[in-house]
């Protein structure tokens, strides 16, 4: 598409899916790398049409604890960035990307897991878990997201 870039690495299979869904169609593509896909502009807008940042998104919530942070990045990740599953590496990318000292994060989403939050993906993960929020997940983000919402009006 004029004027998108995005960068997109994992197997022939993953790297077709993701064009798919992109609706790029399956033009010929390099394999190798990580799984991992990037969408350059899908990361959400601010009212001034500024790029919403992984660490202003934690920063809007407002959650201190490291088991709601990894949740809401799980909600940044499907919602924001338009990832099906996302593993732990994903996650400590993300705190990288905010600037935010992560904790054990494979412990971080088997609390989520306790609590519901989030749940083992069914699809492949070359070797690594994947993980989607659950329902309940994306409502507990949803709320807090609205709670700040309400704060700044």
């Amino acid at each position: 598409r004029e004027g998108s870039e995005y960068e997109i690495e994992g197997d022939t299979e993953f790297i077709r899916e993701m064009l798919d869904r992109l609706s790029l169609g399956t033009a010929s593509a390099e394999t190798g790398g990580t799984t991992q896909a990037k969408k350059r502009d899908a990361t959400p807008k601010e009212d001034s049409g500024k790029s919403l940042s992984p660490g202003e998104f934690i920063r809007r919530l407002g959650v201190k604890k490291h088991t709601d942070k990894v949740a809401a990045f799980g909600y940044y990740l499907e919602i924001h960035r338009g990832v099906s599953s996302f593993t732990s590496a994903d996650v400590n990318n993300l705190y990288y990307e905010a600037k935010i000292e992560n904790s054990n994060t494979s412990q971080m989403i088997t609390s989520n897991i306790q609590r519901g939050y989030v749940m083992e993906s069914k699809s492949e993960g070359g070797g690594r878990k994947k993980y989607v929020l659950t329902h309940s997940g994306e409502e507990f983000v949803k709320s807090k997201l609205e709670a700040s919402n309400s704060e700044q009006k």
